[in-house]
């Protein structure tokens, strides 16, 4: 049975101004650099939870963090100046350790879209991991973007962002870009180039650099990343062996990026 906005709830800790703000999406893809990244802008800039979003049709599961369980995909913000010449006053962030199933993934995004909308959000920017295209010398993993309107690719390229010409972009990221390309939204995916099979934190790790750079008022430093990427990585791996007993099947992700 296919899942409907209906089947998706907002369920709000509590009631917080996010007018003129900016909404990170952090679901995982390939490396799973959007979660670990999002983890780490998170922890580093001692976002509170705000919220969660619940649904019938999310994988059965809880999330163990800091010894108290929680929903697999939360919300959580902060007062914080950031955004294109520090016009957003607060961040948001909306996070999850699994990527839903196929036919829950537009009904979703069109809720986060909606969402955003009704709370005022000003720019929605979510992060991917792509497949690495790095051919002959150039081994160096980079970082591209994309965005819904033609002023967010100006802020890319004043950035040094190379922007995607050609591809396909799916899952979350996918339909958000495309409704605010249609609703003339301002929406930016920024992708990491990454290895398909393992947990990449150095990926990660350059995605919270271009943060970085992008949102200076909030100060990012991606060197503690850098440094505990090992370390991260041994913890995913570990974990995703632990939840395989107690895990559903669940079909192979599809390809978030290629062309």
């Amino acid at each position: 049975m296919h899942a409907t906005m209906e089947d998706i709830k907002f369920l709000e800790y509590k009631d917080v101004d996010l007018s003129d703000s900016l909404l990170i999406v952090a679901f995982p893809t390939v490396g799973l650099v959007s979660s670990i990244a999002g983890h780490f802008i998170i922890d580093q800039l001692k976002l509170e939870p705000i919220g969660a979003i619940i649904s019938s049709k999310f994988m059965p599961a809880t999330v163990i963090h800091k010894g108290l369980p929680a929903p697999p995909v939360r919300i959580y913000a902060g007062k914080k100046r950031c955004g294109p010449d520090d016009s957003c006053k607060r961040l948001a962030i909306i996070i999850s350790e699994f990527m839903p199933q196929m036919e829950t993934i537009k009904p979703l995004a069109d809720e986060i879209f909606s969402w955003a909308e009704n709370k005022g959000c000003k720019i929605i920017l979510s992060l991917e991991g792509m497949h690495a295209i790095r051919s002959g010398k150039d081994k160096k993993p980079k970082v591209f973007g994309v965005a819904s309107t033609l002023e967010m690719n100006k802020e890319l390229k004043k950035y040094k962002i190379d922007i995607t010409q050609e591809g396909m972009i799916t899952g979350v990221t996918g339909v958000l870009l495309y409704m605010g390309h249609l609703f003339q939204k301002d929406v930016i995916c920024l992708l990491a180039e990454t290895e398909l099979n393992y947990p990449d934190s150095h990926a990660a790790a350059l995605l919270v650099e271009k943060l970085d750079k992008m949102l200076p008022e909030i100060k990012i430093d991606p060197k503690p990343l850098y440094k505990a990427a090992k370390e991260i990585e041994d913890q995913i791996r570990m974990a995703m062996q632990q939840a395989k007993p107690t895990a559903p099947s669940i079909p192979p992700l599809p390809t978030q990026m290629y062309g």
